[in-house]
């Protein structure tokens, strides 16, 4: 069972990001509807990233309040609606407006999602289902920058946020028709919100560490990952070598979430592979500008492989703590993301501003610096230790059978 709530969640997650990302490949014809450069068109970016950034937090409540099945179809059905409405756009203004509602969806969805994934497994192969699940998220980047590209360029920017939106809103049917709660686990099916529960939850001083620590990692990805194909072609680097670095560093993701999973439920502690990982991921970031047309795709890979690597393990923080309730996740999560969000839109908004101005590698060292130096406010937070085994309400989750584990 636990193994089909992990599927469906994952597919949520590739809609998800399919929606958010397939509006990169068409910044070139919407800066040419709208007479805009495409930094400028970045802010479409922006404007996501602040609408997702909004209702983490609202979002989780609901959660608590409503449960997790109702939310989860609810923040990918709001998301499909704002895709379709996208693509109505006359304006660049109405644009926004539309990508702001995609956002908001996203935002309800995105912590929600985790949090379904964590209720699951927060007992054994926490981090490997997280993983698995943030691997989805590097599935539908590479689908909503790559193959998105080519129903783009074979129809028109219009009408592929329309598939795109049409797929976000049958995988929110599918969502609300058949994802399951534990057994046992009545709590998540929808409580009163309380003031202890939620002051356990968004007073833990680690959980607001962890989305401090990921300012810097998380906006650079962001803005990274949607502006390197812009980027390359700036640069006169050929279609080929643009098109690959645009599809790794989405498809790099895989692999870094899985072996996060792997890595995280063997060795080390939480807090250091985190660390590692995202001043990995900024080198990585540092180097593109120092790349050349053979080694143009070296640091994508790397991006790509590092943030979901670091991403799968940040995740981990809320589910892995014994002070917050299964029922209390979402808003966890929701506050931790909420954090980094901010990052996702300064970002891109500070890149859009370096590109025009000093030019490109001065936008690409901002995004590493700023990685490195958010990443060690994590050294903040007390180190995890390997024996320590999340306490759950007694009345919140029984064990499973062997039936209901498999």
């Amino acid at each position: 069972m636990k193994w089909g709530m992990l599927t469906l969640v994952s597919l949520g997650f590739v809609a998800m990001t399919v929606n958010w990302f397939n509006i990169a490949t068409g910044f070139g014809p919407i800066a040419d509807e709208f007479g805009l450069t495409v930094p400028s068109v970045a802010m479409l970016i922006s404007i996501f990233v602040a609408a997702y950034g909004l209702l983490h937090i609202p979002g989780g409540f609901l959660a608590t309040k409503w449960g997790l099945r109702k939310v989860l179809a609810l923040g990918l059905a709001v998301e499909g609606l704002g895709a379709l409405l996208s693509a109505t756009a006359q304006s660049f203004t109405e644009l926004i407006i539309w990508r702001a509602l995609c956002g908001v969806g996203a935002s309800v969805f995105a912590a929600v999602g985790i949090a379904a994934v964590s209720v699951w497994f927060r007992e054994r192969h926490h981090t490997l289902a997280l993983g698995i699940s943030s691997a989805a998220f590097s599935v539908g980047t590479a689908l909503g920058l790559y193959v998105w590209a080519d129903i783009t360029a074979a129809t028109s920017w219009r009408t592929s946020l329309v598939i795109g939106g049409v797929f976000c809103l049958a995988v929110a049917a599918a969502s609300a028709v058949f994802f399951r709660i534990p057994p046992g686990a009545d709590a998540l099916q929808g409580v009163h919100l309380t003031r202890e529960g939620l002051r356990r939850t968004l007073g833990n001083r680690d959980i607001w560490l962890y989305g401090i620590a990921f300012f810097g990692a998380y906006g650079a990805y962001l803005t990274g990952s949607q502006l390197i194909a812009s980027y390359g072609e700036h640069r006169g680097l050929s279609g080929s070598t643009v098109a690959a670095a645009a599809f790794l560093i989405g498809m790099a993701g895989v692999p870094g979430s899985i072996a996060a999973g792997w890595i995280a439920d063997r060795f080390g502690s939480t807090r250091s592979l985190f660390i590692a990982g995202a001043i990995l991921e900024s080198l990585f970031l540092l180097a593109l500008p120092l790349s050349g047309p053979a080694t143009f795709w070296i640091p994508a890979v790397g991006i790509g492989f590092m943030f979901n690597f670091t991403f799968a393990i940040w995740q981990t923080a809320p589910g892995d703590s014994p002070h917050i309730a299964p029922e209390h996740l979402s808003t966890a999560i929701g506050l931790m993301l909420t954090v980094s969000a901010v990052g996702g839109f300064v970002l891109p908004w500070a890149f859009g501003l370096l590109a025009d101005g000093p030019g490109y590698p001065a936008a690409w060292t901002l995004m590493g610096v700023v990685g490195i130096l958010t990443a060690l406010i994590a050294l903040a937070i007390k180190p995890s230790r390997p024996d320590t085994i999340p306490v759950l309400p007694v009345t919140a989750v029984r064990p499973a059978t062997a039936t209901e584990a498999s």
